[in-house]
């Protein structure tokens, strides 16, 4: 497999879709964890998105640990605070706790997120990085999609709480082959720890990461409170998962397809448009004749420059400042604001207002980042 980077690229990948479930699994039990935990729709939407919540505290001390102990530690690591907290939350017997080990897994997938893009830009450095990147992004909707569909036919057998161990039961089979197939890299010798980084290539890679969390926080509010809304609607829990989970699955094949286009195409006016439509699309969602169609679309829309975006550290990012600098990149964000509004406002639409508004905020992000990238090759 050390060989292999392709094959590497599809381990890394189903790593992806095992948190893509772990992710999914509070959204497609939502109903059920509100009736038996009391919780309003802040409550459901900070458990939700707590999941990345401290991304903004442990990305960058989880850069420092893959350039000090090796990407293979930070892996194990990751993917064991994954376990922890998903069999955490499945025993919590109230919200506190329930946002507590919710976190402590998010952690881990803050960890596997930093990790896994900086693994891939360490082996696909050439025209095949935006390819690559596709593929390995494209794994996390395909989680979603499957938990969207799979996970609610769980919770009547097993409960709300069934459906946290198996998606911690996931996590723990790519834990197993994880130790058992990737190798142990050079040993390092400790040294101090650096930040290496300039001022403008912070920046710059501050702007790049502002640019994939702005865009991604409107689709994670958008899965997050989209099986819910359209359970008052009228739908069954299971035709709701399957009906938001188009969107999960509408962005697999884009990705490859963005990363192909990004090669003839402006890369950030492509990701520009693309945004921009997306962000329409989320506001009008409430009110389509056809939800199934117009959640596909927005998911087509918004995974096409996917890769694109994850690789623009590399623009400005040299081998030996990739594990810091994705750090900075992965700095995260999280939609409670969007379940305060629902809650306030009363309207059932309310969170997809708060996810269009999140999402075409990102052109401000791409703005700045052609300003400072621009700038750090200059410099």
């Amino acid at each position: 497999m050390a060989g292999n980077r392709w094959g590497f690229l599809l381990l890394l990948s189903f790593i992806r879709v095992a948190m893509g479930i772990q992710y999914q699994s509070v959204a497609a039990a939502g109903p059920a964890i509100r009736d038996d935990l009391g919780l309003d729709y802040a409550g459901l939407g900070a458990i939700t998105g707590s999941y990345m919540m401290l991304g903004a505290i442990f990305a960058l001390p989880a850069g420092f640990g893959g350039a000090r102990f090796g990407d293979r530690r930070m892996l194990i690591a990751g993917l064991t605070l994954m376990v922890a907290g998903g069999i955490g939350i499945g025993f919590a017997p109230a919200f506190a706790p329930a946002l507590f080990f919710r976190l402590f897994a998010g952690i881990g997938a803050v960890i596997l997120n930093i990790v896994i893009s900086k693994m891939v830009m360490d082996r696909f450095e050439d025209a095949t990085l935006g390819l690559a990147m596709g593929v390995l992004l494209g794994a996390w909707p395909l989680g979603i999609g499957l938990g969207s569909i799979f996970l609610p036919y769980l919770v009547d057998p097993l409960g709300w709480r069934g459906v946290m161990f198996f998606a911690a039961a996931c996590c723990a089979a790519f834990l197993a082959l994880t130790i058992a197939a990737v190798p142990q890299g050079p040993k390092r010798t400790p040294g101090p720890l650096r930040f290496g980084l300039s001022g403008r290539t912070t920046a710059a890679v501050v702007a790049a990461g502002f640019v994939w969390l702005l865009g991604n926080a409107g689709y994670i509010i958008l899965l997050g409170f989209a099986p819910a809304y359209y359970v008052e609607q009228g739908m069954s829990l299971a035709a709701a998962g399957a009906v938001v989970s188009l969107a999960s699955f509408a962005t697999i094949p884009v990705g490859p397809i963005g990363g192909w286009l990004g090669q003839r195409l402006p890369p950030m006016a492509l990701t520009a448009i693309c945004m921009a439509l997306t962000s329409a699309g989320i506001f009008m969602l409430p009110g389509a004749a056809y939800p199934a169609i117009t959640l596909f679309l927005i998911g087509a829309v918004l995974g096409l420059p996917s890769g694109l975006i994850v690789a623009l550290p590399a623009r400005v990012l040299r081998p030996d400042q990739r594990a810091v600098g994705m750090g900075i990149f992965c700095l995260g964000l999280s939609p409670p604001s969007a379940g305060w509004v629902r809650d306030v406002t009363g309207a059932p639409h309310a969170p997809f207002t708060v996810a269009a508004a999140v999402n075409v905020s990102t052109l401000v992000a791409i703005g700045a980042f052609l300003l400072l990238a621009r700038r750090v090759v200059r410099g």
